[in-house]
C-alpha cells in the first residue's frame, strides 16, 4: 500500500474508541508545555480484536494530525510592556 491510498474503515463500535482513548495520549514537555510524543500505555491484554486495532490505529492517525496542527499554529508571545499598557486602560 502506498503512502497516497484510501483506506475504508468500518464503523468503529464505540467502547473500542474509549478503549484507545484511554490508552493512548499526547505526551508534553514539563518544562515548556510543547507536545513531545504520542504515549501508548501498556495494553492489559496485547491481543486486539479487530474493532480495537482499528481504534487504536484511528486514534494514533488523529493524534498525529492534532500535533501536526499544534505545531502548525503561530506562536503567539505576550509582551509585558503591552501587558501593563493593557492592564492600564479601563474598558
Amino acid at each position: 500500500m502506498n503512502a497516497g491510498a484510501t483506506v475504508t474503515v468500518p464503523a468503529v463500535d464505540p467502547f473500542d474508541i474509549e478503549f484507545a482513548e484511554e490508552v493512548i495520549h499526547l505526551s508534553h514537555d514539563v518544562e515548556t508545555g510543547d507536545t513531545a510524543s504520542i504515549y501508548v500505555e501498556e495494553f492489559n491484554d496485547p491481543h486486539l480484536n479487530r474493532g480495537s486495532a482499528r481504534a487504536v490505529g484511528l486514534r494514533l492517525l488523529a493524534l498525529a494530525d492534532e500535533w501536526d496542527r499544534i505545531e502548525a499554529r503561530p506562536k503567539l508571545r505576550r509582551l509585558p510592556d503591552v501587558d501593563e499598557e493593557l492592564r492600564e486602560r479601563d474598558v
